[in-house]
């Protein structure tokens, strides 16, 4: 499905359209493909992760625990992807990435690879950068308005 994953890829993955044809299949050539079930933890918060995550099919949940309150942070979809921050900044995974559908299927690019890709086309970096610094804001603002809300009585 190399071909497939290539066309998918620079379709829909907006971080990676300006790569060629050529770089794209270079990377699909060697691209995990899992297949997931709902409810499946693709990456739990705190774990150490260095790979870049695609989802090709299906959907996700990213959700955070902070002072032990978990916060859902958003939901991606098919074109989306994760693990940028870990790859960028030598952190664990910020946050926990849970299935909502099945047969979800992601796409994993490994740490090396990924490294290869940033040194053929440095404005990736940059790219992710910004996305980075958007979900570190939508993060934060989700935690923020989750302090605002009133909690449930306890009984």
């Amino acid at each position: 499905m190399p071909f497939d994953d290539t066309v998918f890829l620079k379709k829909n993955v907006d971080v990676l359209s300006f790569f060629t044809d050529e770089q794209l299949r270079r990377i699909t050539a060697v691209i995990d493909r899992r297949m997931y079930r709902k409810g499946q933890t693709v990456i739990f918060q705190g774990e150490v992760s260095n790979n870049f995550y695609v989802i090709k099919q299906g959907s996700v949940t990213v959700a955070a625990k902070s002072q032990g309150e978990r916060v859902e942070l958003a939901e991606l979809k098919a074109g989306d992807f994760f693990g940028e921050m870990s790859l960028l900044e030598s952190t664990s995974a910020t946050a926990t990435i849970k299935v909502l559908e099945n047969d979800t299927e992601i796409l994993t690019i490994t740490h090396d690879v990924f490294q290869r890709m940033l040194g053929e086309n440095p404005p990736l970096e940059n790219l992710l950068r910004e996305r980075i610094n958007s979900r570190k804001k939508q993060r934060e603002a989700a935690f923020e308005k989750s302090k605002q809300q009133p909690k449930p009585p306890e009984g």
